[in-house]
């Protein structure tokens, strides 16, 4: 319906939560989420901030890496933005 080269902040969001929903890395929301550094940057805090994503702190070969998840209210939130979107569909 829409055919917008650029993603709104809906959409970035949208992809950000689906992503986190089983634990995600940030490099690999870079990547599968087609993000800058730069958008990462300024939509991973906020969603932090909001509750709607947690940062982990995770222990693997005695390394510590950060990992992102989806919240309940995150949860929410992307229940709430696929109903949204599959009225425009």
């Amino acid at each position: 319906m829409f055919n917008s080269h650029r993603r709104s902040d809906i959409e970035i969001v949208h992809e950000i939560l689906y992503l986190t929903r089983d634990g995600v890395r940030r490099t690999e929301l870079l990547y599968q989420g087609n993000l800058s550094f730069t958008q990462l940057q300024n939509y991973l805090p906020y969603l932090v901030q909001e509750d709607l994503v947690q940062e982990k702190t995770i222990q693997t070969n005695g390394e510590p890496y950060r990992l992102y998840q989806l919240t309940s209210k995150g949860s929410e939130v992307l229940a709430d933005i696929d109903r949204v979107i599959s009225h425009f569909k």
